[in-house]
């Protein structure tokens, strides 16, 4: 299935030595790109890489989630189940859009929650940290990812060799980009509507 969007964004560049400048752009794209080679400064392709990673979650999502994260044995105290939070990780990093340093912060997390659990046994309503989706850190996850078509890329800004993409999907989200091995890859996601 080929998705066609369009955006109007505000690039905000900033480059050492230099006053900030900013201008209106417009693009569109048919094929996202999945990988990219060119340079950080290029702030549209920043934008891109948010969308295809958000199109590419939205396809993947339900495989993604098909493996529990955490153990809900009956009358047993919940605990975060290590091996498929690795197979949930190797899962995103097959979409090649998301930095090394994003997925070990979540390998962190699993462990802290699992050390939790252990210190404070829960076994009955939502598992604590656990509760949303972890991606967009959200419980509407499905119909944000329905209105990607509406999505608004509010602001771009480009910062020596990091991006930061502002947008608007049903909620202000907050997506942080780093050069990792040339390429452009999503660091942090941050629901700021959440915060």
């Amino acid at each position: 299935m080929r998705l066609f969007y369009s955006f109007i964004i505000w690039v905000t560049l900033l480059t050492p030595g230099a006053l900030t400048s900013q201008r209106k752009v417009m693009f569109a794209t048919s094929d996202v790109s999945i990988r990219t080679s060119v340079p950080i400064a290029d702030s549209l392709q920043a934008g891109q890489v948010v969308l295809a990673f958000l199109s590419w979650y939205k396809t993947h999502m339900q495989a993604i989630n098909r493996r529990p994260l955490i153990n809900q044995p009956v009358g047993k105290p919940y605990s975060v189940n290590l091996k498929n939070g690795e197979y949930y990780l190797a899962y995103l990093k097959s979409s090649h859009l998301l930095s090394d340093t994003y997925l070990n912060q979540w390998r962190i997390y699993f462990k802290e929650h699992n050390k939790s659990f252990r210190l404070n046994p829960q076994d009955e309503g939502p598992p604590d940290g656990f509760e949303f989706d972890l991606v967009l850190q959200s419980q509407d996850v499905e119909k944000q990812l329905a209105s990607l078509k509406s999505m608004k890329i509010n602001k771009v800004t480009i910062v020596r060799n990091q991006a930061t993409v502002a947008l608007t999907l049903l909620g202000a989200y907050e997506f942080r980009l780093v050069r990792q091995s040339n390429h452009l890859v999503i660091n942090e996601i941050l629901n700021i509507g959440q915060e």
